[in-house]
């Protein structure tokens, strides 16, 4: 079963670029998360903390030479491919658009080509517009559930493979098609990555 295919307002392509942008954040390193630092002796006072405009830095400390290469490897990579995906999806004359979320798996073809990165779209509190995006194996049934009560990540490492599902929130734009009573619905991601045994 697929989805029917839709025109789409010109702000979906800015929810388009957010989605490629949120993959490539979340695949860019998926262990080097900053590492919370001791409490510090009493007396002391925290420097009040910048407001990003709703992003929240995902910046970590300078990385080796390798790590940052290949990183922007990947950056290049999953950005050149939104570009073309764009343009062969919404910028062709003639013909039919498809909505973000169909687009964006042009782009997880890369990911899983040309990097090793399996993505996947699931269904968590808002309704599927493809079945195939479901929960389908135990993990992503855990990864459902953990992610409808505001958990920012489920994860795991299994059989040489670490798994990460993020959610993805549904704005107004969203929702017109992907129909819920909930406030704020979300839908997730899956990443799969290989990993080195310990």
């Amino acid at each position: 079963m697929t989805h029917p295919q839709r025109s789409l307002p010109g702000h979906s392509y800015r929810g388009l670029l957010f989605a490629a942008l949120a993959v490539t954040l979340i695949s860019a390193a998926p262990g080097n998360h900053p590492v919370k630092k001791p409490g510090k002796a009493a007396g002391t006072t925290k420097k009040p903390k910048k407001k990003t405009g709703g992003l929240k830095s995902l910046a970590a400390k300078p990385l080796p030479l390798e790590q940052a290469r290949q990183r922007a490897q990947l950056l290049h990579d999953i950005y050149e491919s939104t570009l073309l995906t764009m343009h062969r999806h919404y910028f062709e004359p003639d013909k039919q658009r498809v909505i973000p979320s169909r687009a964006l798996e042009d782009v997880f073809y890369t990911g899983r080509r040309r990097w090793g990165v399996e993505a996947r779209w699931l269904a968590v509190t808002a309704q599927a517009m493809n079945i195939d995006h479901k929960a389908k194996t135990v993990f992503e049934k855990a990864a459902v559930r953990a992610l409808a009560t505001g958990k920012k990540r489920h994860e795991e490492v299994r059989d040489g493979t670490y798994r990460m599902a993020a959610p993805i929130v549904l704005f107004a734009n969203c929702i017109r098609c992907h129909t819920t009573r909930r406030r704020n619905p979300v839908a997730g991601l899956v990443l799969s990555l290989p990993v080195k045994s310990e």
